[in-house]
């Protein structure tokens, strides 16, 4: 069997290890258990976002957030359900910092609410009781690192087969690798990935 050359790391958050640990990596979709995006979408009108309005002072945190609404929009990675990883530990635990995404999104969208006193959004929120708990929750982020794969479970980042040189270690620099995103297809089991919490983690706590 072939197996991917490389260690592949997951950012999430470690309120969703209960789950993790029940199904395994990739064997539930938590937001949509959640509804996090049902929120958004009928959230996000009430902000009243207007993308050619460049001095919103929101702009850059919400530009993502109307992507995600719209379906998706090019280089964002918006096909939740999903596995996403990387071919290096930062690059996830940068991710896990403000992960799952889609709570980002929501608690963005949140917090300008209530800055605003926007009942329009607390009133939707309410709608939705599961997500509000969820997102009352503080980040938590963990970075889980993933036994080696097979090759034929590993795609690149839009759901397409790998390359050669994708195949091949030495074919491919140790900075670029560390920066790619790919899709993981099946489940892994919890008892075959290493939870690391992002915040005891130095980047000589983890070989790349």
């Amino acid at each position: 069997m072939t197996y991917f050359p490389r260690t592949l790391w997951h950012g999430t958050s470690a309120h969703l290890l209960p789950m993790i640990k029940k199904h395994g990596l990739g064997g539930r979709n938590a937001m949509s258990q959640l509804r996090i995006m049902d929120f958004i979408q009928e959230a996000f009108p009430h902000v009243g976002f207007d993308d050619t309005d460049f001095s919103n002072p929101d702009y850059m945190d919400l530009l993502p957030v109307q992507a995600a609404v719209r379906g998706g929009a090019t280089g964002m990675n918006f096909e939740y359900g999903d596995l996403y990883v990387t071919g290096g530990y930062h690059k996830a635990a940068i991710y896990a910092q403000s992960a799952p995404e889609l709570v980002s999104f929501a608690k963005t969208i949140i917090e300008i609410g209530r800055r605003e006193s926007n009942n329009a959004i607390e009133d939707a929120l309410a709608d939705f009781p599961d997500a509000k708990d969820f997102l009352g929750l503080s980040y938590a982020p963990i970075v889980l690192k993933l036994p080696k794969l097979p090759i034929d479970r590993v795609e690149d980042e839009r759901g397409c087969p790998l390359t050669f040189s994708d195949m091949l270690e030495d074919r491919v620099s140790e900075a670029k690798m560390s920066q790619r995103a790919f899709r993981v297809k099946g489940v892994v089991p919890f008892n075959e990935l290493e939870v690391i919490e992002v915040e005891k983690a130095t980047i000589n706590d983890v070989a790349q």
